[in-house]
């Protein structure tokens, strides 16, 4: 559904890698924080990868 390198911005987004189960990286600062995986689960504030938890509004999460 998504190219690489798609940043996923809205819930939205975010819930559909998830039925895709599509590999996701994790960035911070311009910089690949995780080299991540599936997302496993999403809250309002949080995105859930490989058991770890990142903040939404800290992170940016981008298709494999």
């Amino acid at each position: 559904m998504f190219k690489s390198g798609f940043l996923l911005t809205k819930p939205e987004q975010i819930a559909a890698a998830i039925f895709n189960k599509s590999d996701v990286t994790v960035w911070q600062d311009g910089r690949i924080l995780d080299y991540g995986g599936p997302i496993e689960s999403q809250t309002e504030h949080s995105v859930a990868i490989n058991g770890a938890n990142y903040l939404k509004e800290n992170c940016e999460f981008r298709i494999r």
